[in-house]
């Protein structure tokens, strides 16, 4: 179903207009799109709940700001963003037209969209696809080529769509769907599923906002990743295939490189104190260029193995790190943004300072999914023990692997594929 034009003057009497005072309130639209984004059924609450809601709202208060989130159809909030009616709209698949209305800011959320189907999957090229009129999903797929079919108000509709057969496919979040599957009473066919792609979702700021609050979207980013962590946490099934990939990774690079030798022949510094020192100046100039010791690091032999094994591999490791027992860094693949690495959890989840010195914790550690925007994706860090043969239990140091997080998903969304062609689920009828 299409939205028609809005009269500027109607939108003009339904947003909250920023308020000059010490504690100011912008405005933002967002769309409902249950778990993500809907209406609070809890009375003398937020107006809106939701995953990507509690992002935003939590990186807003602790870069200093105050947020209204209202509801609204997607077709309308972009309308009133690029008009700049409203101070920003969230959470949105970059696009072009939005590029040119309004500023952008880090992911604020990471959907998992999948083809939905009766039967075998159609061909997508020439299937009826039905999507949400406005939606991520639909922006996407006329970027790419693809003609929807229909175009309907709400999710709710798909499902229905699905099962009377006017339509082949549905292109929707997974974590989307399985709401409509818990709130609906009416369960019927079984409904297959095919993974398309991990979705980054946005906040867009008009341009006016961001020059009259310099710094807010700044502030903003630096405060998305401890805001968006909770809500990053990999499936069981996804970390058994990560912990798997990953060692099996380690493994290869063992083979090419001694990493317990590596470690004794880099750099080291006795005292904390120097340590301290080194990374408060590596912070100061990275990542626009090395210090002296940085430089010394990177023209190590071990570093340049660690560069060449992970040339190798495809994009699908991002960084390699690898520190003695203090944490501090003796190789890396690149430059890195500090130099010590122990006051950060893919050290202190490995290492752990006992009477008899720093020993093992942990034999793995896998983090949460993470944007990392120097490179502009997301990806998570994987780290294990480098051991010392004696005693059983003593550490040399940590090595640390960055993993592109949408190579090592579609690998595992293949494999699980490959298990089982289809993945049954109850299909949600709309009333």
């Amino acid at each position: 179903m299409s939205i028609r034009p809005i009269a500027a003057g109607l939108l003009f009497t339904l947003i909250p207009w920023t308020v000059a005072a010490d504690h100011e309130t912008f405005s933002l639209y967002t769309f409902d799109s249950p778990p993500y984004q809907q209406a609070n059924p809890i009375p003398g609450g937020p107006e809106v709940t939701g995953e990507t809601v509690e992002t935003v709202r939590c990186a807003m208060e602790h870069a200093g700001a105050q947020v209204n989130i209202r509801l609204m159809p997607q077709n309308r909030a972009r309308f009133a963003l690029q008009r700049q009616l409203v101070d920003g709209y969230f959470a949105v698949d970059p696009s072009p037209d939005m590029d040119e209305a309004a500023d952008i800011s880090h992911p604020v959320a990471l959907e998992k969209w999948y083809w939905f189907y009766l039967g075998q999957r159609p061909d997508p090229t020439t299937a009826k696809i039905g999507v949400v009129g406005g939606s991520n999903e639909e922006v996407w797929l006329i970027q790419n080529g693809f003609e929807p079919f229909v175009t309907v108000s709400s999710t709710e509709q798909l499902p229905a769509l699905l099962k009377r057969q006017r339509i082949d496919l549905a292109l929707m979040d997974q974590q989307v769907m399985e709401t409509l599957r818990e709130d609906s009473l009416a369960l019927g066919q079984t409904l297959n599923r095919e993974f398309l792609r991990y979705a980054p979702l946005h906040l867009y700021l008009n341009r006016r906002f961001v020059s009259e609050h310099p710094g807010v979207l700044t502030r903003f980013n630096r405060q998305l990743p401890a805001c968006m962590e909770q809500h990053m946490l990999l499936s069981a099934d996804e970390y058994q295939h990560v912990a798997g990939q990953a060692r099996g990774l380690i493994q290869d690079l063992e083979q090419r490189l001694n990493l317990a030798q590596a470690i004794h022949q880099g750099p080291v510094y006795d005292s904390f104190t120097e340590i301290l020192t080194q990374d408060t100046l590596w912070q100061a100039l990275a990542p626009e260029q090395p210090t002296p010791l940085a430089s010394e690091i990177l023209g190590l032999p071990a570093s340049q193995a660690l560069k060449q094994w992970q040339d190798e591999q495809g994009g699908l490791v991002t960084e390699l790190l690898l520190t003695d027992n203090k944490g501090a860094l003796v190789a890396m693949s690149q430059l890195s943004s500090d130099y010590w690495q122990g006051d950060e959890p893919k050290f202190q989840e490995i290492a752990v300072e006992t009477e008899r010195g720093m020993e093992r914790k942990s034999d793995l550690w896998i983090s949460p999914i993470r944007y990392d925007a120097s490179t502009r994706q997301f990806q998570i860090i994987v780290s294990v023990p480098i051991p010392l043969k004696e005693p059983n239990n003593g550490l040399e140091g940590i090595l640390a692997m960055g993993l592109a997080i949408e190579k090592m998903l579609h690998n595992y969304e293949r494999l699980a594929r490959a298990r089982s062609e289809q993945v049954p689920m109850e299909l949600p009828v709309a009333e």
